[in-house]
């Protein structure tokens, strides 16, 4: 198998337990494996956001944060987060800080769940995109709070749901946009 199709598996706190097809670990109600998250803002503190490729298993169409993605077992949360954003968005001159780690899961259709302990980082950017088509569709810049306020304006993937609905970790990213 090929490691860049692998996942990284976790028992509850986060310790290392072996490694799965990333397909599989997502089908059905998941099983619980290392990821990242990525909020990335402007000067004038809008993030940005992007519309999921119609190619993804999980949140196709949907709005998610600036970029996410599974932690690969040869790499660490904050190679991952690096990499994705790489791989994504073309974005290759950023420095990210880590804001929290959370565990959550979400059902994303009838096949495929989001089981992941996801390390959330944060950072500023101002420079070019360079999407990936196979991995983005489009891009936003949003106020946070506009989003929170109005969710339904956008059809937003489910973590980014239940990411927006945590207020200690939404508290995190206002005051790191502004000091990063």
């Amino acid at each position: 198998m090929n490691n860049l199709d692998q996942v990284t598996l976790v028992d509850e706190q986060d310790n290392f337990i072996g490694v799965l097809d990333k397909i599989e670990a997502h089908r059905g109600e998941g099983k619980l494996h290392r990821a990242i998250s990525v909020y990335l803002f402007n000067d004038q503190g809008q993030l940005l956001i992007q519309q999921r490729s119609q190619k993804k298993i999980v949140g196709a169409g949907q709005w998610a944060n600036t970029c996410c993605g599974n932690v690969r077992p040869t790499e660490d949360y904050k190679q991952c987060a690096y990499r994705r954003l790489r791989e994504e968005l073309g974005i290759t001159q950023v420095t990210l800080k880590p804001v929290q780690k959370f565990q959550y899961f979400a059902k994303c259709n009838e096949e495929f769940s989001e089981r992941e302990i996801d390390q959330v980082f944060v950072g500023q950017y101002q420079g070019e995109l360079h999407l990936n088509p196979g991995e983005v569709q489009t891009t936003a810049l949003v106020k946070l709070s506009d989003l929170i306020a109005n969710p339904e304006s956008f059809e937003l993937a489910p973590w980014f749901l239940i990411m927006l609905e945590k207020p200690e970790l939404i508290t995190l990213l206002q005051k790191d946009s502004r000091e990063s």
